[in-house]
């Protein structure tokens, strides 16, 4: 966002309805599979900043369907690839996609890591399970309202690739707050 003389910030979307239109275009971008990042309307940063402040025009429910539409997007390319209906479709690298975009991971990973020493590590397993829907959705809508990120945005909320927390850190945050 635009910084003003002042000290406040030049919002891009001042109307309710062009917060509107912003969020329409905002849902329509995710929902046809892009990454929040990737939005060419406003960074992460400011998108957080309206999801919080103008509930009313980013509503939740609206942010949630629109990522479960874009991860149903991916997960049709990959169904259509798998059966042949793609030409020239590359498994390898729509799984490593997914990977990255939905927490997929391969069963011979887990086995590989070996984190089931006992029972108590079934917690770990659980942390380290794909993602459904829901809790992709869940995770846009903490990465926009994300409220513990520092000035600098590498506090905890923060999920870029360079402050990915791993399998076993994810986990213990989890059950800290969980349990």
């Amino acid at each position: 966002m635009a910084q003003m003389g002042s000290g406040a910030c030049a919002l891009p979307w001042p109307t309710p309805e062009d917060r509107r239109r912003a969020c329409s275009a905002f849902c329509d971008h995710i929902a046809a599979g892009f990454s929040i990042d990737s939005f060419p309307g406003a960074d992460r940063k400011t998108l957080r900043y309206y999801a919080e402040q103008f509930p009313e025009d980013f509503p939740a429910e609206q942010l949630e369907a629109a990522a479960r539409r874009g991860l149903l997007e991916w997960e049709r390319i990959g169904k259509a690839g798998s059966q042949g209906e793609l030409p020239k479709f590359n498994a390898s690298a729509w799984a490593l996609n997914m990977k990255n975009r939905a927490g997929w991971r391969d069963r011979s990973e887990l086995e590989s890591w070996n984190i089931l020493a006992g029972p108590e590590d079934a917690g770990q397993l659980e942390a380290l399970k794909p993602r459904s829907s829901n809790e992709i959705a869940l995770g846009v809508m903490a990465l926009l309202t994300a409220k513990d990120l520092s000035e600098d945005d590498n506090g905890p909320g923060n999920t870029d690739q360079n402050h990915r927390q791993d399998g076993a850190t994810q986990s213990r945050r989890v059950a800290k707050e969980t349990g």
